[in-house]
């Protein structure tokens, strides 16, 4: 499911597991927004199609920094948050 918010476009998946997170996420979404910036930290939760060994080793191939997740952390997420009002 896709939302407008404002002028930007936020993506909503439902169970997407690892097979489809690269093909239909990652590489059409993420990689080409990340590219765009001169700089970039990208930041996902611990879900499993998120540490799934081919995901990871997606974001080392291109040499795309993470931001250090811990598991088990609280939800500090914001979106989570934005999330529940589209629910």
């Amino acid at each position: 499911m896709t939302i407008m918010v404002g002028c930007k476009q936020l993506i909503l998946l439902a169970h997407c597991r690892y097979n489809h997170y690269i093909p239909e996420v990652l590489e059409p979404v993420v990689l080409p927004y990340l590219q765009s910036l001169s700089t970039a930290i990208f930041q996902q939760d611990n879900p499993r199609p998120h540490v799934a060994r081919i995901v990871q080793r997606f974001f080392v191939n291109r040499q795309i920094e993470l931001l250090p997740w811990p598991a088990r952390s609280p939800d500090l997420s914001p979106i989570e948050n934005m999330c529940s009002m589209f629910a």
